[in-house]
């Protein structure tokens, strides 16, 4: 469903999916606005509570004061209980809003770090509306990526990517993406783990660089490692999708905070507080840092700017591109 939400940014802002907006705007409205948010994760982890934290100061400087704000962890309670019909649900992580998904039908629920393949997948399985259902995917957009190799590597032509089951549904959309920034965008599927490092070395030795697009059977904790070092052997730099893979030898990456995350979901839970059912559909990450491995670029003998200069300089890009896209709505 979200497949459509890529396709159609493409030719009318490539970000706003039409068939989730039809359906959100489908979706049937409930009067009465929330007046608490429940924030559901699976475990205390360091992420998780920098969330809750950094989302609970983001309400109080917005002023709205009136939102409770409660945090349930999955792993104490054998059974979600919510107050449904008064309280927006923030599930953090995909067994948080895996479990939040089964909540009853007219309880607002908002997905945030999971990936977009699993949140289709829920969305199916739950026959909720998006109007009530939705998310700040994980992901980040295939179009600040490929900005980031293009501004990082300039005379680059060839950006390769590794694909599984799951994620080469998303093809077409990079290898547009990729054209758009004058790249060609070479691919390989892997349909089983046997398959990989040999695939992987194709890909390597007929292209500049390595894009990470997340996809378990890929990238996993038994993977990464060997995919970094296949990469370095070849002397092709790898771009991950994570601060973790750029500690662990990817040359850099894009990535979103928790405290990031938390002002976008802030924004959304204060604006949609009097219209719970009409909850937007769902996003990219908004908001965005960009993390560097001066190591690796020192290895490969590839010349960095710093990471705020950087940083900057895709904010820049980013800007000038959506407001091409606006003036193209209009």
């Amino acid at each position: 469903m979200i497949l459509s939400y890529f396709r159609y940014r493409k030719r009318l802002a490539k970000w706003i999916a039409y068939s989730a907006l039809i359906l959100s705007l489908a979706a049937p409205i409930f009067a009465h606005a929330y007046t608490g948010v429940t924030i559901v994760i699976n475990a205390p982890t360091a992420t998780n509570l920098e969330f809750v934290e950094y989302f609970k100061n983001e309400l109080v400087s917005t002023k709205n004061t009136n939102l409770r704000v409660n945090v349930v962890v999955l792993q104490e309670s054998e059974k979600l209980v919510v107050a449904e019909n008064s309280e927006l649900v923030i599930a953090l992580g995909v067994k948080a809003l895996e479990a939040s998904s089964r909540l009853k039908y007219t309880t607002p629920v908002l997905g945030v770090f999971t990936p977009l393949p699993v949140f289709n997948d829920l969305l199916a399985k739950s026959r909720r509306e998006l109007g009530n259902f939705s998310a700040i995917v994980l992901d980040q957009p295939y179009s600040r990526q490929l900005s980031l190799i293009r501004a990082i590597l300039p005379e680059a032509k060839k950006v390769g990517v590794l694909l599984g089951t799951v994620s080469s549904q998303y093809m077409d959309v990079i290898k547009d993406e990729g054209e758009e920034r004058g790249f060609s965008v070479l691919d390989e599927t892997v349909y089983q783990e046997a398959e990989l490092i040999p695939k992987l070395k194709k890909l390597l030795e007929n292209t500049d660089a390595l894009l990470a697009v997340p996809d378990g059977l890929i990238y996993n904790r038994e993977t990464a490692q060997p995919i970094l070092l296949t990469s370095y052997r070849h002397q092709k730099p790898m771009f991950g999708y994570s601060q973790s893979y750029v500690r662990a030898g990817a040359l850099a990456s894009v990535y979103s905070s928790g405290k990031q995350m938390a002002k976008q979901a802030a924004e959304i839970a204060v604006k949609s507080q009097q219209a719970p059912s009409l909850l937007p559909p769902p996003q990219i990450p908004k908001y965005f840092s960009v993390t560097l491995n001066y190591q690796v670029a020192h290895s490969l003998n590839i010349p960095l700017m710093d990471e705020e200069a950087l940083y900057k300089k895709m904010l820049e890009a980013e800007a000038i591109e959506n407001q091409g896209h606006e003036e193209i709505r209009h």
